[in-house]
């Protein structure tokens, strides 16, 4: 190797070094720093029907928290909506603890529950069903108000999914969202609309008025290679992306993550359940410049695996960048698995 090649190698390893290590400052500062104006900040958090051991622990060891989103109620086999009991118990737990008033929002998704307990998830023929005519989307909307009103919800989240670029969907669910919020304005109940991060918002106007949550997770997970559900420029191109909606709008991050198999198995996982595979295998995690921690592991199979997860950090990283954007409201999918989530201590 000549000396001049030799001097551009040598060049080019200490910029990737530079480059690196700037990232790694970057994660750092964002996680050393305090939240500013915390108390301006709309949190939410969901809870699922499926994982409501921890429901209370997490909930008293929370630091400021505004809303529980409780999910969720979806439709049975004749396509009529109804609240699993586990959803209205978890209502009843968190009024229990007395200490803390939180508003409380019903989450409505497009799952349709089949016979034999089989189950059609983010069923767009569903909407198409509902949204057929304007009785029936009328019907619709009387349903979700009476609903939310019997189970003594203060207010409405709608998380229709997989509409994907049907933008003839898309136009039947800004006419349903539009006639929903007035008509829930009228009842003075507040609704929030989240939307999945391919919203096709450069061909579409959604309605002011709702508070719109677009998440930004899942950049790995399912079907794809390892890696983190977020990091700093996916987040910042879904803070892009959201300059064209109107009112209130937040952002939804996600806790816990995934262990991905070389065989392509891929198993979603929570930050507990990470952290005690660590331990298992005798492994130290290492965190990336995403923000989110990684370590690799062989099981007794000989299958490889690599673990992604986010933990307090993690998520304090991901808010800081949002809240350095602009005055956004925060959602975190979500209690179950969690250590000292949004703990102020």
């Amino acid at each position: 190797m000549t000396k001049k090649l030799m001097l551009i190698f040598v060049f080019t390893i200490l910029l990737l070094v530079s480059c690196t290590n700037e990232k790694n400052i970057d994660v750092e500062n964002y996680m050393d720093k305090e939240i500013e104006d915390n108390e301006n900040i709309r949190f939410s958090i969901w809870t699922a029907y499926w994982d409501t051991d921890d429901l209370e622990h997490e909930i008293k060891d929370m630091g400021k928290v505004d809303n529980i989103c409780y999910f969720a109620a979806y439709f049975n086999e004749d396509k009529i909506l109804f609240v699993p009991k586990e959803t209205k118990e978890s209502l009843k737990r968190i009024e229990s603890l007395g200490n803390r008033k939180y508003g409380s929002y019903l989450t409505i998704v497009n799952d349709l529950l089949l016979a034999d307990n089989k189950s059609s998830l983010k069923d767009t023929d569903l909407l198409y069903t509902l949204f057929a005519t304007e009785e029936t989307m009328n019907n619709h909307i009387e349903d979700i108000l009476n609903i939310v009103i019997k189970e003594g919800f203060d207010g409405i989240e709608i998380d229709y999914e997989a509409i994907n670029k049907d933008i003839n969907l898309w136009e039947l669910f800004i006419e349903f969202i539009d006639k929903l919020y007035k008509s829930a304005n009228g009842k003075d109940i507040p609704v929030r609309v989240v939307l999945e991060p391919n919203v096709p918002l450069d061909k579409i106007t959604l309605p002011e008025g709702p508070e719109y949550i677009i998440m930004c997770y899942n950049l790995h997970g399912y079907g794809t290679e390892p890696g983190p559900k977020a990091n700093k420029v996916f987040i910042e191109d879904m803070i892009k992306k959201s300059e064209g909606l109107k009112g209130d709008i937040g952002f939804a991050l996600a806790t816990g993550g995934y262990d991905f198999q070389s065989n392509g198995i891929v198993n979603a996982l929570t930050e507990r359940e990470a952290v005690e595979l660590s331990k298992f295998y005798n492994k130290i995690p290492q965190r990336d410049e995403s923000g989110a921690l990684f370590f690799n592991y062989m099981d007794n199979e000989e299958v490889s695996h690599q673990v992604w997860y986010a933990n307090k950090d993690t998520i304090n990283y991901w808010i800081g960048i949002i809240t350095e954007a602009g005055d956004y409201g925060i959602s975190i999918w979500k209690i179950g698995g969690n250590i000292n989530l949004l703990n102020e201590n």
